[in-house]
């Protein structure tokens, strides 16, 4: 009952919401550019979402990766590292169409670093040997790590295949903790029949920029919802573990990185850890410095992370900033005070891109 009023909250109705955006229409007949006094801008793409499904955007026709409630914790680590993933969906024992929620990778590396200790998981070994040497992690199964699922935290807002793309939109714009949205057949079966990432929107504007109008131009310094000032930063010094750590108790995705000088270097965020090595050499590298364990990643001849700092500044177009954040694959944008002495005074999300979309 729960995730059907948060997820109804976020819908409202969409015929109101159809004759609300059709009434914008009809007043941006004329050149938007030529009258400032018009409230609202975007509405071309936002008439688009309305009239989509959410269905109608997918990544594959099924979900590729998943597991059961009571799979052994081991196997399911070892297929989120070997295919790059962050995150598998969670279905019944009983019906393995139903699904229960999600574990994410970092909901595992929290687990193991916990239970093991920094005396065992620092050493350079391999980790899939030191887990089969354990009796208590042999036997662990998914129910016994994720953090989030279905029933106790609705941190997914899942929606049916009859919602529309405004409302998938609207929950990622309106909750910045929600990151994917789970598609069910309905909520009685909770089938799952696809998954909808922030990435995928973030993409869906990009490729239809041309319906923004005036809204391409918003500047960051006029953005609604930007976070200025108060920036989490961390010393490129400091251990990676701890790093991630301060992820997990803010509950956040990512940091900034700073040098000795205060300066911008580079970002850290969850997704840093699908650099994982499948040979087990993963852990260690945990407890190296923030700029060795990038290091590592930036390396990797196969990683599509960015070498150096992407960032903005707050005179800077929304184009501006959805194209750095779509060309770079990358979750947020650090906003620096000037490109001299490169103070991080703020960030923009996926959910504050998707934000700026709405009236």
């Amino acid at each position: 009952m729960e995730s059907k009023r948060k997820a109804n909250l976020a819908t409202e109705n969409d015929s109101k919401k159809q004759q609300k955006l059709t009434e914008v229409s009809d007043v941006k007949t004329m050149d938007p550019a030529s009258d400032a006094s018009i409230p609202f801008d975007g509405s071309q793409l936002l008439l688009k979402l309305v009239n989509s499904r959410a269905m109608s955007i997918k990544t594959r026709d099924e979900v590729i990766f998943s597991c059961e409630r009571n799979d052994n914790l081991t196997k399911v680590f070892k297929g989120l590292t070997e295919r790059g993933f962050l995150s598998v969906p969670v279905f019944q024992q009983t019906d393995k169409k139903r699904w229960y929620g999600f574990i994410d990778l970092l909901d595992i590396v929290r687990y193991v670093t916990h239970h093991f200790g920094s005396e065992k998981m620092s050493i350079e070994q391999d980790f899939w040997k030191l887990s089969d040497e354990e009796e208590k992690f042999k036997t662990l199964t998914v129910n016994d790590v994720m953090r989030y699922p279905h029933t106790k935290d609705n941190r997914f807002s899942p929606i049916t295949q009859n919602y529309s793309l405004f409302s998938a939109f609207e929950i990622f714009a309106r909750d910045p903790n929600v990151h994917r949205i789970p598609i069910l057949d309905n909520m009685a079966n909770r089938h799952l029949v696809s998954i909808l990432t922030q990435s995928q929107l973030v993409k869906y504007v990009y490729d239809n920029m041309s319906l923004l109008g005036n809204k391409k131009d918003l500047i960051v310094k006029n953005m609604t919802g930007i976070q200025m000032g108060g920036v989490v930063t961390v010393p490129s010094s400091m251990l990676a573990i701890e790093a991630f750590k301060i992820l997990e108790e803010k509950d956040i995705n990512g940091v900034a990185v700073l040098n000795d000088k205060g300066e911008l270097i580079d970002t850290l965020s969850v997704r840093d850890l699908k650099a994982i090595a499948t040979d087990g050499s993963f852990f260690w590298k945990l407890y190296k410095t923030v700029e060795e364990f990038l290091g590592y990643i930036k390396n990797d001849q196969l990683s599509v992370r960015p070498r150096n700092p992407v960032f903005c500044m707050d005179g800077d177009t929304f184009e501006g900033v959805l194209t750095k954040i779509y060309s770079n694959s990358i979750h947020r944008l650090f906003i620096v005070d000037n490109v001299e002495t490169m103070k991080p005074i703020g960030v923009i999300s996926l959910s504050d891109l998707l934000l700026q979309l709405f009236p």
